[in-house]
């Protein structure tokens, strides 16, 4: 497959010219698809998923007509693309035309990315339309149907985890996926197969099982997310091993009937649990507690002892008060709440510490000469939203014209792609750059310079993202189209950056952008999944 094909215009002409007669057909199928596969990847940045399905569709109907064999990875890529555009329909056809070649059942590499795919369509749809109705796809996934029916023709039953032999390798997102899609049968049935395995000596294996319960809790079935804590507790000896350390604690204590039940079941844990939440609040209180002196220290100065102070005072100071790692921890913990009141306290953190700086690190080769740093301020670019907030209650404390909400949408030749990629966002402030120092100092001499980029929260994916919007500072007219094929100081137009800290190293399934597209669509977001409460 050529390299030079960046659209799906490329791939067709291409098709035309090569793919006339059935050897051309097994040429275009090459190593399971994988060159074809390539080329799609590249159509992404111009092109919808529903338009590289079509394309798809296209190469089945002439390879039919060819009478040419067909590879059971491309019906593999069909279903992919079909996970992407969250389409039950694309993925019931795909997965029939698997099906209907009897292949044998689909291996880890080839299930784990269709259950990404759909795990991120899900977390997206949970921003855009919260009350969007997965009942067509947990049919086609499960073969469980809104009316009680089951159907045996579904994409579980080609999936690596229907054979009883192996169950539960790598299990975990596929559980969440399952809870998500609020599956019954499939999801207790591969739940009871993976709990036979729970061991106190597999913490990965428990938090397989923890990421089940919190996708239970985030789709409001706390009654099963608590059965499911005591079939844990139960397998660990009345103990639930490794909770403490678990990247979901927050959102399990959150749920009250869930909160409530954990300290019956946790058993020796329990106490971890106490200390970690201990430790997230000293954090954002702006300390941290030193275990090798037993003192407390400001969060950003070790050698600012603070034991010896009042933990809080009368007036809401700590000793680590002022350290701007507080707002990073504050965000970092209230960012992608969906409740109106605790983004409000992000953005009054915001204009608490307007004025800080805070250092930014860019994983970008090219950005190497240079420092950069977040200037933090609130909704630093304005928004025309007048349309968006219609019938939104004036008199709420806060909106999401206040919080600064924006969402950022690649565009193709005019048309938004919103439902495949977009970036739900919080406004955070503003990034500069200057040039490393000799000494490599972060207080060089040499004075800052706008980029042109917004310092964001990802509200969808957790994640520190910037955006390039022109000037950082100004009124963005929300009709325009930011084109940014050439940015300064090595910085991509979109890219996940990580204030304070390096980047981290875990396996990251989240959606790319930055790179990807050279035209994007910035424009508030009115926040459909939020919660407007009063004070």
């Amino acid at each position: 497959m050529e390299k030079d094909i960046q659209n799906l215009n490329h791939l067709r002409s291409l098709i035309e010219r090569n793919v006339n007669d059935p050897l051309g057909g097994m040429i275009l199928q090459t190593g399971h698809c994988r060159f074809l596969a390539q080329a799609l990847e590249r159509c992404q940045r111009s092109d919808s998923y529903g338009e590289i399905l079509s394309a798809i569709n296209g190469i089945l109907m002439r390879l039919e007509k060819l009478r040419a064999p067909v590879s059971p990875s491309l019906f593999v890529l069909g279903m992919y693309y079909s996970c992407l555009a969250f389409s039950g329909s694309a993925l019931k056809r795909y997965l029939e035309g698997y099906i209907s070649l009897r292949s044998p059942r689909l291996d880890l590499e080839s299930c784990a990315p269709l259950v990404d795919a759909l795990l991120v369509s899900l977390q997206l749809l949970s921003c855009q339309d919260p009350g969007y109705d997965t009942s067509e796809m947990r049919s086609v996934v499960t073969g469980e149907s809104a009316d009680g029916c089951f159907s045996e023709h579904n994409l579980h039953s080609i999936m690596c985890w229907a054979d009883y032999q192996d169950p539960t390798q790598s299990v975990g997102p596929y559980l969440s996926l399952l809870a998500r899609l609020q599956s019954d049968r499939t999801l207790q049935d591969i739940w009871d197969r993976m709990t036979k395995r729970l061991h106190p000596e597999s913490p990965h294996t428990f938090h397989s099982a923890y990421g089940c319960v919190k996708a239970l809790v985030d789709v409001g079935n706390h009654r099963k997310a608590v059965a499911y804590l005591r079939q844990i507790s139960k397998c660990a000896n009345g103990n639930l091993p490794s909770l403490s350390d678990f990247e979901g604690l927050k959102g399990l204590l959150a749920a009250e009937r869930v909160a409530h039940a954990i300290p019956q079941l946790a058993g020796k844990e329990y106490l971890s649990i106490l200390e970690a939440q201990l430790e997230d609040m000293e954090k954002r209180l702006g300390i941290t507690w030193n275990r090798r002196k037993s003192v407390h220290t400001s969060i950003s100065n070790p050698l600012y002892i603070s034991s010896n102070q009042p933990i809080l005072t009368i007036d809401g100071d700590s000793a680590g008060y002022g350290s701007n790692m507080r707002l990073i921890a504050e965000i970092e913990a209230l960012g992608c709440s969906k409740s109106m009141l605790e983004l409000g306290r992000v953005a009054s953190l915001l204009d608490e510490f307007e004025g800080d700086h805070i250092r930014v690190f860019i994983p970008n080769e090219d950005a190497a000469p240079y420092d950069f740093a977040w200037f933090p301020q609130r909704s630093p670019i304005e928004l025309p939203n007048d349309s968006l907030l219609e019938g939104i209650d004036r008199n709420e404390a806060w909106s999401p014209s206040a919080l600064g909400l924006l969402r950022v949408r690649p565009h193709r030749h005019g048309v938004s792609l919103v439902a495949e990629c977009c970036l739900h966002l919080m406004q955070l402030g503003y990034l500069v750059a200057r040039p490393k120092s000799a000494q490599g100092t972060l207080e060089a001499a040499q004075s800052w310079e706008e980029t042109g980029h917004i310092v964001t929260w990802d509200r969808a994916f957790g994640r520190f993202i910037i955006v390039f919007v022109g000037k950082s500072r100004e009124p963005l007219d929300a009709e325009k189209q930011w084109f940014a094929p050439n940015i300064s100081f090595g910085l991509d137009a979109v890219m996940r950056v990580c204030p304070g800290k390096d980047l981290p190293g875990q396996k990251d399934i989240t959606p790319q952008f930055g790179h990807s597209y050279s035209m994007y669509f910035v424009d508030a977001d009115p926040g459909p999944d939020l919660v407007f409460e009063t004070m």
